[in-house]
């Protein structure tokens, strides 16, 4: 049993020592083997785990659904409630401390939402994703590379690049990079909307300083900076910097994904990018979902409202990552995915006591 992890809620990789990081790790693979092997998981009998979205979920939802089935743990999925219409989040979770064992929230919100969940919760409380962290799919990505590279370890002192739209995704990734030892790189557009800002900047730093001062941290605009990266991650184009005023990102609005065409194209991930690594080695990942053709209503609603020619090509190559790219490394972009499981799996596991 790790104490460390025990009773704990699991909000920001920042709360995180980087040996309990490891043993989270360490935790995915051996849960991982088993279920490979055809273990009986069935450690926590008895326990009930609810979860509430507020923000749309596959991978995520899916993976607690089925950790909590293989754990022989209870899954409340909930989609309709009182919570904050007719009743305090704080008399929320005291219900839900009466009657669950975890309690797992998904908000498109500062953390500072679930942080006070946390306080007024008895029982630990994961982040399944906000504004301020993505704990579970940060723990994803590090089984992926260090699976990819030879196991245990194996990530320390490689290098990282996020590569297009800077605005959010690369805080994760900033740190997740220096609880690894990792060099991080945050490749895109030299225009605010799409770079980290400061505050952001400034978090990464901290982090690196506190967890990993030998290591590298970049910002930049300059695609040279690719040479010798070993993984390369990137995401969808709709988010922008939160310093931007009030500017809002509707999914809706054919401007929130193409506005900035001009500016993203060049950060686009494709194979041509991949070679400016000088790396044989090099493989992407992309955390999902990913616009990399248009065979899905998002990718049919902005071919139908492409002003031209050129953009409508564009967009049915792919958007943040072209579609031959991503079939190139789907073997390990859909083990990161299926990784998800394995890994949130050892989040539940480890904060009831294995």
């Amino acid at each position: 049993m790790n104490h460390n992890l025990l009773g704990r809620d699991i909000l920001n990789l920042r709360d995180l020592t980087k040996e309990e990081f490891r043993y989270l790790i360490d935790l995915s693979a051996t849960l991982k083997a088993q279920k490979q092997a055809g273990v009986d998981q069935h450690y926590f009998p008895g326990k009930n785990v609810v979860a509430n979205f507020e923000w749309g979920s596959t991978r995520t939802r899916c993976a607690f659904e089925t950790s909590c089935n293989d754990l022989g743990m209870g899954f409340t999925y909930l989609t309709n409630s009182h919570m904050g219409d007719c009743e305090t989040i704080r008399d929320t979770m005291r219900v839900f401390s009466e009657m669950y064992d975890l309690i797992v929230i998904r908000a498109q919100r500062d953390e500072e939402y679930l942080y006070k969940m946390a306080e007024w919760a008895e029982v630990p409380l994961i982040n399944a994703l906000s504004l301020g962290d993505h704990p579970t799919q940060m723990l994803a990505d590090a089984l992926t590379m260090e699976e990819q590279w030879g196991g245990r370890g194996s990530s320390r002192h490689k290098k990282l690049a996020f590569v297009g739209n800077c605005a959010g995704a690369p805080l994760f990734y900033g740190r997740l990079a220096a609880m690894l030892d990792m060099d991080f790189y945050a490749i895109g557009p030299d225009q605010d909307r799409h770079q980290m800002c400061k505050r952001m900047v400034d978090d990464v730093q901290e982090t690196f300083d506190r967890l990993s001062p030998h290591s590298s941290f970049v910002v930049t605009s300059d695609l040279d900076a690719l040479e010798g990266v070993d993984v390369l991650v990137t995401e969808e184009w709709r988010y922008l910097n939160p310093e931007c005023g009030d500017e809002v990102c509707d999914p809706n609005l054919y401007e929130s994904w193409m506005g900035d065409f001009e500016q993203l194209r060049p950060y686009r991930v494709s194979s041509e990018i991949m070679e400016r690594t000088k790396n044989p080695d090099i493989f992407c990942m992309h955390e999902l979902p990913s616009t990399h053709n248009a065979d899905h209503a998002t990718g049919r609603r902005l071919l139908s409202q492409a002003p031209n020619e050129e953009e409508r090509r564009f967009i049915a190559e792919g958007l943040e990552i072209t579609d031959e790219c991503f079939e190139k490394n789907a073997s390990v972009i859909f083990r990161e995915s299926g990784n998800r499981q394995h890994t949130i799996k050892a989040i539940m596991a480890a904060v009831l006591g294995l």
